[in-house]
């Protein structure tokens, strides 16, 4: 009986949206949505004759955003807006990068954007495609602790030791793909996956880093990520 009526419930909730009519986008509509996922960040260190697997910045981590757009134009359909996002990665460990040193190396970055969407219209699905120019600030931070029965050089001693702590703030281009699904006529879910390039000066070691012959690194690296999405039209 109570497996008769869950089965029913759904008959008539999936009878329910199939049956209710989605808001076509127009100009003038607007909506916002949240989303959250994974996110990898592309950017290595330049250590020489180090293999390129134990000089990332940072391992895969997580990222949350959110956006806001306003449609200008029916046909094409396409809306102008905001995306702000934030990722935080996981460190990455090393036995390589420096003799005698366990190294973890951690990143995380903040964007802004403005976004131009161009996007299907009608239909509970709705796929779209996006593009976005703006601002980012990234941290790189490296940490280092002698290993192999070594000590610090100048003190004998063997603590952590803060190799690198840079952070710098520039441009930032945007590119995306993603699909929307109406649940109800204003409420949708979704998927988006983006990559990003994020440019900035050089990151440079500490006065510890440079004694142990850490050098400057690249500050123009790459992000992609994919995440699900809860949003609301108006």
């Amino acid at each position: 009986m109570k497996i008769t009526s869950i089965l029913a419930g759904c008959f008539v909730m999936i009878s329910v949206l199939a049956s209710s009519s989605c808001a076509d986008y127009t100009k003038g509509t607007a909506m916002f949505q949240i989303y959250g996922g994974g996110a990898a960040l592309s950017g290595r260190y330049h250590q020489p004759g180090v293999n390129n697997d134990e000089q990332d910045y940072a391992d895969g981590g997580s990222m949350i955003g959110g956006q806001f757009l306003y449609f200008i134009s029916d046909s094409p359909c396409i809306a102008l807006g905001f995306d702000v996002s934030h990722a935080d990665f996981d460190s990455h460990d090393s036995n390589e990068l420096l003799a005698n040193r366990f190294t973890q190396s951690s990143a995380k970055n903040t964007t802004g954007l403005v976004i131009a969407r161009l996007a299907y219209p009608k239909g509970r699905i709705r796929p779209y495609i996006q593009g976005g120019l703006g601002a980012q600030a990234t941290s790189l931070t490296l940490d280092g602790t002698p290993i192999n029965l070594t000590t610090w050089s100048d003190t004998g001693t063997s603590e952590t030791r803060r190799l690198l702590d840079s952070s710098h703030i520039g441009p930032a281009l945007e590119g995306a793909v993603g699909l929307h699904v109406y649940i109800t006529q204003r409420f949708f879910i979704g998927a988006e996956y983006k990559v990003m390039a994020l440019f900035g000066k050089d990151f440079s070691p500490t006065a510890n880093g440079v004694h142990e012959g850490l050098l400057s690194s690249n500050g123009n690296v790459g992000e992609s990520s994919i995440g699900l999405m809860l949003g609301l039209g108006f």
